[in-house]
């Protein structure tokens, strides 16, 4: 049986090489089902607040708007408030993504021995908060377009992404896209749209996209340079997810985060003229 240390070694080295990595059956079960259960609840109560301010009996209802939204048929996305907007784009509110329960899967001691390695450091630190993300099904406006995370994500000198996915991957149920060969690749600029929900999409030129159909319990790492989006969700099931942003003791970060040694949250240095 392939030990910890093996296993890290080995997506460190695929990691350097092409930008991303799959680790596999590395988050508990437990761990995944707690995290699910939580968040699946959550989900649950952001659909019938939005529901109720866009006057919708369904989810699929909720989607049919966003569809408007988007083609500008129905209001604009500034009418809204912010949680609707979220729900959405399939963004869990605040207060949920400071949840504790989801630090759970950094704290996993395997997860934390292969950051570790992709990183290079005995410390390592996660961006706070974490992004957790639900896809309904058929709901194409919470697909994020071809992008790379450095985009999102300027405050952080250097760090991964860890994507990982509460249910397991298929054709059916997208998950992430990576386009291979753009792990090393310069960042493009992905300006903001104000007509639609996400950053305009960037340009994936030659590379080949891969959709990673992995299982709950896997992670996939990813550096901020490399070129990725979502695939659709066409399952009859939400997709639930998390983004970590993790970086070592080398880099820093100007926003709040947390040390993933004593779990004490820092908190951004305002500067006194």
């Amino acid at each position: 049986m392939e030990n910890i240390t093996d296993k890290a070694a080995q997506a460190h080295a695929f990691f350097l090489t092409h930008g991303y990595a799959v680790v596999k059956n590395i988050v508990p079960p437990s761990t995944i089902a707690n995290v699910h259960a939580f968040l699946l609840n959550q989900t649950n109560d952001a659909l019938g607040l939005a529901q109720k301010e866009l006057r919708c009996d369904s989810a699929s209802g909720l989607i049919d708007v966003a569809g408007e939204i988007a083609e500008g048929k129905y209001g604009t996305l500034s009418a809204l408030t912010k949680a609707t907007r979220d729900t959405l784009t399939g963004h869990f509110p605040l207060n949920v993504r400071l949840s504790e329960k989801l630090w759970q899967i950094p704290m996993s001691p395997e997860v934390r021995e292969v950051l570790k390695a992709c990183l290079n450091s005995k410390n390592i630190f996660m961006h706070m908060p974490p992004t957790a993300r639900f896809v309904l099904s058929k709901n194409k406006h919470a697909g994020v377009p071809p992008h790379q995370d450095i985009s999102y994500n300027g405050h952080m000198s250097s760090f991964i992404t860890m994507w990982v996915p509460l249910v397991d991957i298929t054709d059916e149920c997208g998950g992430v896209i990576v386009y291979e060969g753009s792990g090393q690749s310069n960042v493009q600029e992905a300006p903001d749209s104000q007509q639609q929900y996400w950053r305009k999409p960037i340009e994936t030129l030659d590379y080949k996209p891969r959709h990673m159909t992995i299982k709950a319990g896997d992670i996939l790492l990813l550096n901020q340079n490399i070129v990725h989006g979502s695939a659709l969700n066409s399952s009859d099931q939400t997709r639930i997810s998390i983004d970590f942003r993790i970086f070592g003791e080398q880099d820093s970060s100007t926003k709040h985060y947390l040390d993933l040694q004593t779990m004490h949250i820092f908190e951004p240095k305002i500067s006194v003229l």
